[in-house]
């Protein structure tokens, strides 16, 4: 009932001031007077018809695809007819008759008077139709102005995003054009009289040469150039622990075999960074293999107990996703520690992605 209110407010404030005009210039300017139930069914009756004509005869008519002229006069005229006999024979109960003999239907003066009211409020109803088509169709203009001016917005904003993102990627090409140099300044100044730091320093720059190469490059690249990178990495690590002890076990054949990159690299900088790999006799491994169409990377490494370990299983759930996005359910990736051992496997099956 309040969203009923709510939303025919101004309808109700209209009839009630149309009512107490007209009461007033009949009651009191014309002093014709009338009983208040004639009044109540008489403005029912006049209300009806008001919104029949609008809502149904003209709503739903014009509104069609193909508006339909014709069936709008002929229901026209029903209303106006309709409405003249239901007003007269209201007005004739409400006079206490209780059968209407047929020759009273002769009043042509009532008759006449009923015909012009019935017009009048149609009238109204034909002017409320139109305003309120063209309020909506005004709305629904400046509705999809609005929306064509929010689109073109955020065309801008698109091309704006983009010329900072082409921004962003020159200064990329700056930055580690810059980083390379100085990388390269070092080395040669460093070599003669600290050679294992300018090792470290040509090692670096070549991983962080790689890894700009598969952040810009195709998603998937052979695996050749990723095992040098772990080589390199290896290298790096072994110039400040020298007692680092892995081994890399794999097929020169696989150097070929195309998977997505960083894959066997982040592996291999975990586990140096988070396992235990100072004991010889005990050292960690790496196996990547080739086999019926199958790829596989297998790590296992001794716990290291005193480090927390929470940066691994965050690379490790990065290369999951990884792995998900390019693979679907043709990857797999577990990890689970196996008494003193931590163990990763990754299987790519590479007969179905092809």
């Amino acid at each position: 009932m309040e969203n009923w209110l709510r939303n025919y407010r101004w309808h109700i404030i209209a009839w009630a001031t149309f009512i107490l005009y007209e009461y007033i210039l009949v009651s009191l300017i014309l002093k014709i007077n009338a009983t208040i139930l004639s009044y109540c069914i008489h403005y029912i009756i006049n209300i009806t018809l008001f919104y029949i004509h609008a809502e149904w005869v003209l709503g739903k008519r014009l509104k069609a695809q193909k508006p339909a002229y014709l069936s709008i006069i002929v229901l026209t005229i029903v209303e106006i007819l309709t409405y003249t006999l239901i007003a007269y024979f209201t007005d004739r109960s409400l006079s206490k008759s209780a059968i209407v003999p047929i020759n009273k239907l002769t009043d042509w003066k009532f008759m006449s008077s009923t015909l012009w009211r019935g017009i009048y409020f149609m009238l109204f109803s034909t002017a409320y139709y139109f305003i309120k088509s063209y309020i909506h169709q005004k709305n629904r203009t400046t509705e999809l102005e609005k929306k064509a001016i929010e689109e073109i917005l955020k065309q801008k904003q698109i091309t704006l995003e983009l010329a900072n993102a082409k921004n962003a990627y020159l200064k990329a090409q700056i930055n580690p054009h810059f980083l390379f140099n100085t990388l390269t300044y070092i080395y040669n100044s460093t070599h003669k009289s600290e050679p294992r730091a300018a090792e470290a320093v040509r090692y670096l720059s070549k991983l962080m040469r790689y890894a700009l190469e598969c952040e810009h490059g195709p998603e998937i690249m052979p695996l050749e150039a990723e095992i040098r990178q772990v080589e390199n990495l290896l290298q790096l690590c072994r110039t400040k622990q020298p007692d680092l002890f892995i081994d890399f076990v794999y097929d020169q054949k696989i150097e070929s075999t195309k998977v997505i990159p960083l894959l066997l690299l982040t592996l291999t900088e975990n586990m140096v960074k988070h396992g235990n790999l100072s004991q010889p006799e005990d050292p960690g491994k790496i196996i990547v293999k080739l086999q019926d169409g199958q790829f596989s990377i297998q790590t296992s490494n001794l716990i290291n107990t005193g480090l927390n370990d929470t940066g691994f299983h965050t690379g490790l759930e990065n290369i999951r996703q990884r792995l998900l996005h390019t693979y679907a359910d043709k990857a797999a990736l577990s990890s689970n520690p196996k008494g003193q051992y931590f163990e990763v496997l990754i299987i790519i099956n590479l007969l179905e992605t092809n």
